[in-house]
């Protein structure tokens, strides 16, 4: 009797501890996302969503400086995924964000479109473009790092004119895969999602910043842990492995 009075109490306990875990309140969380890193949050969210079903992820995707003014105006964001470790620390500087972690890294390309014979170096290349597209350095991480190089190498005297800015990596992308522009600054994840474009130059990382990409948690948001996790999750191993298949680099 006493036995089977104990295995009552433990059967009773463990349907208790099953009843709390199936009853975890449902979260969204949102987080927004430099643009380069689209096509991975899009393999990402899925197999986060089914090993955590009681979260539901919802990105959005900008530059860096504009998803920074959007933290800043008091948008109702949870955690932020930048491009920009200058951003980044803007926001820790302004106590809007819990630390950062950087969770991989990136190389910047000039692209042309695929059916263009690049000739000679980036410089004549550059010389003879009627359009050159880059983002636009106030507010896009991979425009700044162009901007960067071309003073480094002093160019941008000779370019300046014939630059069109553009609001993130993608529609550089787009302005080049249209013809509309003859040569862009891109990442090199970037180049490797389009058949319209080809890379032309690698630019070295010792003419530019270097480039990483920082996770964060919003400090005024209501779903801490949850977003915290989701953080942590991306320095992972599967997270690894989708950065890796997208053509980031590990973190600098």
């Amino acid at each position: 009797m006493k036995k089977w009075i104990k295995s009552g109490l433990i059967f009773a306990g463990v349907l208790l501890v099953l009843a709390g875990c199936g009853t975890q309140e449902p979260q969204t969380i949102h987080i927004s996302v430099a643009a380069s890193l689209k096509d991975v949050m899009d393999d990402v969210k899925p197999l986060y969503e089914k090993e955590h079903d009681h979260v539901t992820l919802e990105f959005d995707f900008a530059g860096s400086g504009q998803i920074r003014e959007r933290v800043e105006n008091g948008a109702p964001i949870d955690g932020v995924l930048l491009a920009s470790v200058a951003d980044t620390d803007k926001l820790m500087a302004k106590k809007l964000i819990d630390g950062k972690q950087e969770i991989a890294s990136n190389t910047l390309v000039a692209v042309m479109p695929s059916k263009t014979v690049p000739s000679g170096d980036i410089e004549s290349e550059l010389a003879k473009a009627r359009v050159i597209a880059i983002g636009d350095p106030a507010s896009v991480p991979a425009g700044k790092y162009a901007e960067e190089f071309l003073t480094k190498e002093k160019l941008m005297a000779r370019v300046k004119s014939r630059l069109v800015k553009a609001s993130d990596v993608r529609q550089v992308l787009a302005y080049v895969e249209s013809g509309n522009a003859d040569i862009g600054f891109v990442y090199q994840t970037d180049a490797m999602i389009s058949k319209k474009v080809q890379t032309a130059y690698k630019v070295s990382n010792e003419l530019h910043s270097p480039i990483g990409y920082y996770a964060a948690t919003v400090k005024d948001t209501d779903a801490v842990d949850e977003t915290s996790q989701f953080m942590d999750y991306l320095k992972g191993t599967q997270a690894q492995k989708i950065l890796k298949k997208y053509g980031f680099g590990g973190a600098n």
